[in-house]
């Protein structure tokens, strides 16, 4: 039992260890990443000042373009600081002020090709696409001012406007697809996680809900012979402590998943458990040729009921019966006891969820003759192995 719990106490520490680090790890990288960016997507900016290298910029071209490289980098490092997801108006600030210094000349174009850019990264597709085909209209509109003295310009700035902004586009349409597989991942991890702890919680319900029952109503009959047959209180005690060791077994079996659980061990050990409960055992299974996750569901079916039996029902005889034909496995177990105002709990829903799981189904009929319940799973059936 201590090495069990040890067991899950290591899966949850691994698990939050590695989620812990995961958390550390993804600003950094990112930040990186981002860094990386900047630096590239800022290299395209000397391209403005290349025509200064040929001729002679004047007073007002000087500081009109440092006011506008001033304006740009303020919009870049705010943009940065919203990693790189861009508004409306960023877009629309930037492709003005190219559009602001076009009557010079010079490598304007350069920012308009940044707006086509960050307007492939705002938020919704749509307004992406609407702002960048704006714009670009806007461009087209602007052409016959330049085609006398610097077309040249216009033209890469239309062009290559176009090129950037619609591969831009695809990029960040890639980047959602990556998010959103990425978020995708995290739910399945989560659920898968959820659905391997109420595996091991329903598994573990079952085991010890048997056990310690198996191991009480031998310590009750241990008790009662101790002063009239001491070799058999003897006995009994020492079917305790097997139950109690073969339990510890069971529970480091219950956390990697009952897979292996025997039908015809499970019939033997209710027999048994119903006799020391003085409780009159008829059992009757036919040869059993079953899948090895069929019958692990109906060996854990059998053990719940058996212990629903032994706890609850106030019966004196039980019947068990194990009915294969080709296309199913049909478990049945039928008391005398007093029933009537049947309220499922953990230990019957479990046994409901395993057997759906395998596309199998579980029927209960209980009244004042008693109770009968009937578990059918079917041979062959999809998710034959689950537990």
């Amino acid at each position: 039992m201590a090495s069990g719990a040890r067991d899950i106490a290591g899966m949850d520490q691994e698990t939050a260890t590695r989620t812990k680090d995961d958390e550390n790890s993804a600003p950094l990288a990112d930040g990186l990443n981002r860094r990386r960016w900047s630096l590239i997507f800022l290299s395209y900016l000397p391209f403005y000042f290349i025509s200064w290298l040929f001729r002679r910029p004047g007073v007002v071209e000087i500081a009109a373009s440092v006011a506008g490289l001033a304006a740009f980098v303020v919009l870049f490092y705010w943009i940065w600081l919203r990693r790189g997801r861009p508004t409306l108006w960023h877009v629309l600030a930037i492709f003005g002020i190219g559009v602001s210094l076009s009557s010079f000349n010079v490598g304007w174009s350069v920012y308009t090709i940044y707006a086509m850019s960050f307007a492939a990264r705002l938020r919704s597709r749509r307004l992406a696409v609407r702002t960048m085909v704006g714009m670009e209209v806007v461009l087209l509109a602007m052409g016959p001012l330049f085609l006398n003295y610097n077309w040249p310009v216009w033209a890469s700035g239309v062009l290559f406007g176009g090129i950037t902004g619609f591969a831009g586009l695809m990029q960040a349409d890639v980047e959602r697809k990556n998010q959103e597989l990425a978020v995708a991942h995290e739910e399945v991890r989560a659920l898968a996680t959820m659905a391997e702890r109420e595996r091991i919680s329903r598994d573990l319900h079952d085991l010890l809900g048997h056990t310690l029952t198996l191991v009480a109503v031998k310590a009750e009959l241990a008790a009662k012979l101790v002063s009239r047959d001491a070799v058999a209180a003897e006995r009994e005690m020492q079917s305790v402590a097997a139950a109690a060791r073969e339990a510890l077994s069971e529970v480091r079996t219950a956390v990697v998943g009952m897979k292996g659980a025997s039908l015809t061990t499970e019939l033997e050990r209710a027999r048994t458990a119903l006799t020391a409960a003085n409780i009159q055992a008829e059992v009757s299974a036919d040869e059993i040729d079953a899948y090895p996750g069929q019958e692990a569901v109906l060996a854990m079916a059998l053990r719940e009921a058996v212990t629903n039996v032994i706890r609850h029902a106030g019966a004196t005889r039980c019947q068990i019966r194990v009915a294969p034909s080709p296309v199913a496995l049909t478990l049945s177990i039928v008391d005398d006891g007093r029933g009537g105002g049947l309220v499922e709990g953990s230990g019957l829903k479990g046994m409901r969820t395993r057997l759906s799981a395998i596309g199998g189904d579980l029927d209960i009929v209980s009244d004042r003759s008693g109770t009968r319940l009937v578990a059918i799973a079917p041979i062959g059936a999809p998710g034959e192995s689950a537990s």
